[in-house]
């Protein structure tokens, strides 16, 4: 388990890191007509009542020399200095299929992308933000604070207990977890 990532994955741009806020690629357009997650509407709820009007839902990001955009389950726009963080939430299977999906490397290509992009790319688990929203959110809003300045959020947040971390899954332990029917043991 030691090099396994755990989440709140947190990934960081250079350009971020050294002070360039601006993204690269600006989102292309909304998927507005893509199916939410099980956990996306509740947790889409509860991001609008704290950020509103600085999320938006399904925007894509086309990145250069790709025909196909990636859609970012939510982005947040920070206000003043129009950094951009990418909000995902991850399921360790789908329901339909029962195949593994944002196992250990999967989503790295995906991720790369954004981060080229000049976007935060900010994944939790879904677990998390069903059974911890709002501690989520105090993530978000440390994110935030860490890279703008900008406290308006993190002191909504200030009382609110730490996320719990969870480990990534590999492919092994996502089919173990489909098999167990574990995504009913939260979403329910």
């Amino acid at each position: 388990m030691k090099n396994r990532p755990c989440y709140p994955l947190i990934l960081i741009p250079q350009g971020v890191k050294g002070g360039n806020l601006e993204p690269i690629i600006l989102p292309s357009k909304s998927t507005e007509s893509t199916k939410l997650g099980a956990s996306e509407v509740d947790f889409g709820l509860i991001l609008q009542q704290h950020f509103s009007p600085h999320v938006f839902s399904q925007q894509q990001l086309l990145p250069l020399n790709h025909k196909a955009a990636y859609s970012a389950d939510f982005l947040f726009v920070e206000p003043n200095t129009n950094l951009h963080i990418d909000l995902e939430i991850d399921e360790p299977f789908t329901f339909g299929t029962r195949e593994p999906i944002h196992c250990v490397g999967m989503d790295d290509y995906r991720n790369q992308c954004f981060i080229q992009a000049n976007w935060i790319v900010l994944r939790f688990a879904e677990e998390q933000v069903k059974s911890q929203p709002l501690r989520c959110l105090r993530v978000l809003a440390n994110v935030i604070y860490q890279y703008t300045y900008n406290d308006s959020w993190q002191v909504l947040f200030k009382d609110v207990e730490k996320l719990t971390p969870l480990w990534q899954w590999t492919t092994r332990k996502s089919r173990k977890l489909s098999k167990d029917n574990y995504r009913n043991c939260y979403l329910n």
